[in-house]
């Protein structure tokens, strides 16, 4: 059996120089990792074409580098990363784990935000993808923070 390795990331968005707090969230992403001797991962965010400002990635990753903060493996761009997410996407929805769903907001609102199937009254151009989640479910982890959640 393979052990598994603690992993944390930083996902900074492109928009321009690295904000303060942004710095502050990657080092305490950093530290995490570190202390449980696992890795820390990076992943540019540059999904926002608009948003996205020439050289704000390039610039970042060298203010994470000049405070230390050296990553693992390679930076993933978001960009990039399509046919992965569609792959993973397609075997949710082939195994009835997700389902696409054109509710609106308000439809959503109606039933707690939760429903086991998409009640939209009309479609809608930009569906979601939603998992389906069996009535009764409780969701519990443990947050390093927070302790026990449900």
């Amino acid at each position: 059996m393979t052990a598994i390795v603690p992993c944390g990331r930083f996902a900074p968005s492109p928009t321009g120089l690295l904000h303060p707090g942004s710095l502050l969230a990657a080092f305490g992403s950093w530290l995490l990792a570190r202390h449980h001797g696992g890795l820390w991962r990076l992943r540019v965010e540059d999904v926002d074409p608009p948003r996205t400002v020439p050289g704000a990635a390039a610039s970042q990753l060298q203010a994470l580098a000049a405070f230390g903060l050296v990553h693992d493996g390679p930076v993933l761009w978001q960009s990039n990363r399509g046919e992965a997410y569609q792959a993973a996407l397609d075997v949710l929805l082939a195994s009835d784990l997700a389902f696409t769903c054109h509710c609106s907001r308000s439809e959503l609102a109606a039933s707690g935000g939760i429903h086991h199937r998409c009640v939209a009254r009309q479609p809608r151009p930009d569906p979601a993808v939603r998992f389906r989640v069996p009535p009764g479910s409780v969701v519990r982890f443990d947050d390093g923070l927070r302790g026990p959640q449900q």
